[in-house]
């Protein structure tokens, strides 16, 4: 079994912020040059969306107008927590899973998590995408999440 990567961040805003910002905002914060499917046509894609209900989609607007699927909201808490399948450029029928979760410290902090696992499914390249993943998402939530929340 390949271990889940986790990613904490602690933050100067509310819970209910952050999540708004993750899930409302994230085509504002999410680096479309170099972290989507249209970077392999070496154009920035247009934006991100998560459509905020069990069952909506998670996609990317290519360059070219075109969507392509990244996955699909597993659960929804508004202000706590998003579960979502996750697969973008990949076979959707072998999703892995992200969950993030938003937690209210104190006065105006926060902590979210982000917790990706669910590498099995790519077998002997196992080790290999988590570790491509680990360091994307330092960039993708780590940094541009950070700063834009």
């Amino acid at each position: 079994m390949t271990d889940a990567i986790v990613k904490t961040l602690d933050l100067r805003c509310t819970a209910a912020h952050a999540f708004d910002v993750f899930v409302t905002r994230i085509g504002v914060w999410w680096p479309l040059d170099s972290h989507a499917a249209s970077a392999a046509d070496g154009k920035a894609a247009l934006g991100v969306t998560i459509e905020p209900r069990v069952g909506g989609r998670v996609y990317e607007t290519k360059h070219d107008g075109s969507t392509d699927a990244w996955g699909e909201v597993l659960d929804i808490q508004p202000g706590a927590r998003l579960a979502i399948t996750w697969h973008p450029g990949t076979n959707k029928a072998n999703p892995t899973r992200v969950e993030v979760a938003f937690q209210d410290l104190g006065p105006g902090q926060c902590r979210v998590t982000l917790t990706h696992s669910g590498w099995e499914i790519w077998a002997d390249r196992a080790g290999e995408m988590r570790g491509n993943y680990n360091s994307g998402w330092d960039i993708v939530f780590g940094q541009c999440y950070r700063a834009a929340a």
